[in-house]
């Protein structure tokens, strides 16, 4: 961060969510390891089992390990703005954006198989229709975001319209 007046928010997961999410990510990674361990050091000392069943029981601790590894990129995924900039970050990949080049953001709500499981996600735009990114509830400032990309088309709309 270069310039610290420069910055203005963050949108990011809220604490209590975010730290519930790294603990069981880094659970399910921590349990599915020793499981993977004990398989192979299992297959290894005694082989009485075939190939494909060694594969069949590594299976089920692989996806709780991706499953874990994905929790904890969701955790960390969040949008900084600066004067001008949006600057997302997921992962170890950043991606900068203009502020204007964020068209239009949409709200919409995703429900679930389970009763009274939905979530309320606004989508954000480039000016092409492609998206950019989502958020959804457990997300906090996104209000924020969704208001300065409108009050930055109009600034544009308003712009071009005097030339």
């Amino acid at each position: 961060m270069e310039n610290l007046n420069a910055y203005r928010y963050c949108i990011a997961m809220k604490k209590g969510r975010k730290i519930f999410i790294i603990i069981a990510g880094c659970t399910m990674i921590l349990i599915s390891s020793i499981f993977i361990i004990l398989t192979v050091i299992f297959y290894v000392l005694e082989q009485e089992f075939g190939f494909y069943t060694f594969l069949g029981t590594l299976l089920i601790p692989l996806i709780f390990f991706i499953f874990g590894i994905l929790g904890i990129v969701a955790a960390t995924k969040r949008v900084e703005i600066y004067k001008g900039k949006v600057v997302y970050h997921i992962g170890f990949t950043n991606k900068e954006y203009r502020m204007s080049d964020i068209r239009t953001s949409k709200t919409q709500t995703e429900t679930y198989n389970t009763v009274y499981s939905y979530d309320k996600v606004t989508v954000f735009y480039d000016e092409k229709g492609k998206k950019i990114f989502e958020f959804g509830l457990d997300y906090d400032n996104v209000e924020r975001l969704k208001a300065d990309v409108k009050n930055t088309q109009k600034s544009i709309l308003k712009h071009h319209s005097k030339n």
